[in-house]
């Protein structure tokens, strides 16, 4: 069975997929060679509808096609195009330190599978997974180490004086909401002020990150329905054994490395950066579903001791 594309793509795709018991297999088809296609484009404006009397399903295969072309293609990454994107950036990095900045490079890799941005689903078939904006690569967000870093270095036991002025070195004021300086502060201190650290979006270092479907299977799901919607309107299903388990899949990153790369204008705040984010990105990890084991990195210098 074939079901075409709709939206601004048009019918350039088809998910096509053989009828069978159980999960059928499903595939991507269009024209050409799929295997560089930009998969921002690609998710954002591919939708596999199936039009009913009673309204438009998107089925399953539909999703099922997309999510394995990101796995055998890696979302579109191109070897040559990936280490040509990094030599931009590398050159781009000289530049800001002939300029007087101080550049640092750290390399993480996922320990066992990162999920970034498994909430932004801005797709018909919500795949969530940050995607740089021009490449259509997976990256991980310069917000998305701040604030882990941050939430790390704020949280760290024995709080002293010259520890938070070197946090608000890094990071600036005002603290956001929930946060209080916790030490008298200094006369003359300005209520406002930039943090002295930039931190870059992590680009994949010099080859592709490796991209896996994963699965999530809840075991009660119409239970979980019905107790997210308001009780007088609708009766809860009890949870039970015989409720048939729900396979929802999503994309994770499972090898390779990203280039993190921290600028400022004093080599001390960098450093300082640098170690947090090295030890926030190890021991409390990064993205989504930490707490099940995902997103912790390891994390080291510039890759194999290549120089920018």
């Amino acid at each position: 069975m074939s079901v075409p594309s709709v939206g601004p793509l048009g019918t350039l795709l088809q998910a096509t997929w053989v009828e069978s018991s159980g999960q059928p297999p499903s595939v991507l088809v269009g024209p050409g060679d799929l295997r560089d296609a930009n998969a921002l484009t690609l998710l954002r404006s591919t939708a596999f509808a199936q039009f009913t009397d009673t309204g438009v399903d998107l089925p399953e295969q539909g999703t099922h096609a997309l999510l394995s072309w990101a796995q055998e293609n890696d979302l579109g990454q191109v070897p040559e195009h990936v280490a040509a994107a990094s030599a931009r950036r590398a050159h781009a990095l000289k530049q800001m330190e002939a300029q007087g900045l101080y550049v640092r490079r750290l390399r993480l890799s996922p320990q066992w599978r990162l999920a970034i941005g498994l909430g932004d689903k801005a797709n018909a078939h919500e795949i969530g997974m940050t995607l740089h904006g021009t490449y259509g690569w997976p990256i991980i967000p310069g917000s998305t180490i701040k604030g882990a870093t941050a939430h790390y270095a704020w949280n760290l036991p024995g709080s002293t004086p010259d520890r938070e002025e070197k946090f608000l070195d890094v990071f600036g004021l005002p603290l956001p909401p929930g946060r209080k300086p916790r030490h008298e502060a200094e006369e003359g201190r300005p209520k406002a002020r930039r943090g002295r650290v930039r931190f870059l979006d992590a680009f994949a270092d010099q080859r592709p990150v490796r991209v896996r479907m994963d699965v999530l299977t809840p075991h009660a799901k119409p239970y979980h329905d019905t107790t997210n919607i308001l009780r007088d309107t609708v009766s809860v299903v009890p949870p039970a054994e015989h409720l048939q388990p729900t396979v929802v899949r999503f994309l994770t990153i499972t090898g390779g490395a990203f280039s993190v790369d921290l600028v400022g204008e004093r080599a001390t705040d960098v450093d300082q950066a640098a170690t947090w984010v090295e030890t926030a990105a190890r021991d409390e990890g990064l993205g989504a579903k930490t707490s099940a084991g995902y997103g912790y990195m390891n994390a080291g210098n510039d890759h194999d001791g290549d120089q920018l």
